[in-house]
């Protein structure tokens, strides 16, 4: 669901409690139709409910959880192994110096 994210499939909401930037999911679109019945604090905290961000943390349920993501998400391709990551860094610092020391 993150890989696949565009730009836009983020959305800052819940100003009302606290404001949190949600990927567009199920939850999000009941939150909406939720939102057109103007909704009170009391209303929002219970379509949250108890513990629904850790759901999706501990239980994998992405499409009915409230999903908090940055708008960087749009920018996320893959999904690399830690290892691979550094590996990467590494590279760039070492070309980076190397274009450095080149001046």
């Amino acid at each position: 669901m993150v890989v696949d994210a565009k730009e836009g499939d983020t959305q800052l909401t819940l100003k009302e409690l606290a404001p949190v930037r949600l990927i567009k999911n199920k939850f999000y679109n009941e939150l909406q139709e939720l939102y057109k019945a103007a909704p009170t604090p009391e209303q929002l905290k219970e379509l949250l409910g108890r513990a629904r961000a850790k759901h999706v943390m501990f239980e994998g349920g992405l499409d009915d959880s409230e999903l908090e993501i940055g708008q960087i998400s749009g920018l996320i391709h893959d999904v690399k192994p830690v290892a691979e990551i550094v590996d990467d860094m590494v590279n760039e610092f070492e070309q980076a110096k190397r274009s450095i020391d080149s001046l």
